[in-house]
């Protein structure tokens, strides 16, 4: 019977310190595809998305051993996500767009009204985010979308953990009130805590 014990992330940080490659690989494959899909709510371009990512392990791999980090490492990995991302945006100046993420969304459907109908449902959601005050829009995706827990948002986004909550019920709220029109299932799906 093999026993598979269970590493936490300040664990790999801490072997990283010390050079292990196979704790920095792992800590790579733990994060990485959430990491991405962070990094490409912000720069709307997948290979930009996967160069940030890739920069912030190399930084973390290179710097490895002044590594003093005060939060812990899901925290830490998002936070410098986030500011190479925002680094990105201020460099590129870049206008965000949908279309790849619109037509994934048809891909998924079956006849040319469904998709009309998803296209209207995918815009009006799509739109109430946007239309969300900046801090609350990004506290919003990143509870939803990265699953991230109060207090992990809290460490990333340098704010208590009641400014989080009350952030999400005043987005809640928002979408709730801006999409009530919408009678389906999407809702219930982007409304959920």
């Amino acid at each position: 019977m093999v026993i598979k014990i269970s590493i936490t992330d300040e664990k790999y940080i801490e072997q990283i310190r010390f050079g292990d490659k196979a704790s920095f690989d792992s800590l790579f494959r733990l994060y990485y595809e959430q990491l991405y899909r962070f990094a490409l709510r912000f720069v709307r371009d997948p290979q930009e998305s996967e160069n940030l990512v890739q920069d912030v392990f190399v930084k973390l791999w290179v710097q490895r051993s002044e590594l003093s980090i005060t939060q812990n490492a899901k925290a830490y990995l998002y936070t410098s996500v986030k500011n190479q991302a925002l680094n990105y945006i201020k460099r590129e100046s870049k206008s965000s767009s949908f279309d790849n993420e619109i037509s994934r969304f048809k891909e998924q459907s079956e006849s040319p009204e469904e998709d009309y109908i998803k296209d209207e449902q995918y815009i009006a959601i799509h739109k109430a985010i946007e239309e969300l005050p900046n801090k609350c829009k990004q506290i919003y995706l990143m509870k939803r979308y990265d699953n991230l827990s109060y207090n992990e948002i809290s460490e990333i986004q340098g704010i208590s953990v009641n400014t989080v909550k009350t952030q999400m019920k005043r987005a809640i709220k928002t979408l709730s009130e801006k999409l009530a029109h919408l009678k389906s299932f999407i809702i219930l799906f982007l409304l959920k805590k």
